[in-house]
């Protein structure tokens, strides 16, 4: 089967679960990261912005220790302010980062953060392989967004328009067509099904059948 592989990484900062403490120890790891590196030269929002939001939630952590229910909601309305700010560098990071695959994760771990690497696949092509029994095919397709059913025909002589034969519909976009004769170049094709209706014929492909 061709299938195209895209290697991306997804940025990671959690900081929602920390004390305060740990979340100003934590942004200024990153501050102190990413204020000379040549790979992150616009930070969105800029570094001075993040580093007095830090500061603001530090110092009012520091006096609602022993303060007024007013100050301890404070705490509260900085820590919401910086972590806004820090989830969208952390965007910012992952843009800059994903704009090399080859380097994105190394980008993405020098500013401070973490990573979470993800291979997602391209949808797969129409293929057609033999399996194990004599005679016996294998046929399938990326699946079609609407789609309830698929249909796959094969003939052995494609000229003919009227030897396409039908494997059957198959609510799956794979199909088992058996009872083919080895030695034999096959083509196959298949449609997909909607509640709008048929559509087009796919692209034809041979296999010579075992």
């Amino acid at each position: 089967m061709s299938t195209v592989i895209v290697k991306i990484i997804t940025v990671i900062l959690r900081l929602g679960r920390l004390s305060v403490a740990n979340v100003v120890r934590t942004v200024e790891s990153v501050i102190e990261k990413m204020s000379t590196n040549t790979h992150f030269t616009t930070p969105n929002p800029p570094l001075a912005t993040i580093t007095t939001q830090k500061d603001e939630l530090r110092d009012a952590a520091a006096a609602a220790l022993n303060g007024s229910t007013a100050q301890k909601a404070l705490v509260k309305v900085k820590l919401r302010t910086l972590l806004l700010s820090m989830d969208t560098l952390r965007a910012y990071v992952q843009t800059v980062a994903n704009s090399n695959a080859e380097t994105a994760e190394e980008v993405a771990l020098s500013s401070g953060m973490g990573v979470k690497r993800m291979t997602p696949r391209k949808k797969r092509v129409f293929t057609a392989v033999n399996t194990d029994l004599p005679g016996q095919v294998k046929v399938f397709t990326g699946r079609v967004n609407g789609a309830t059913t698929y249909e796959f025909e094969f003939t052995a002589t494609p000229g003919d328009d009227n030897s396409w034969e039908s494997a059957g519909v198959n609510t799956s976009a794979t199909r088992i067509v058996s009872y083919l004769t080895s030695a034999t170049e096959y083509s196959f094709r298949w449609c997909s099904i909607s509640k709008d209706g048929r559509s087009a014929w796919s692209n034809v492909i041979t296999l010579v059948v075992m």
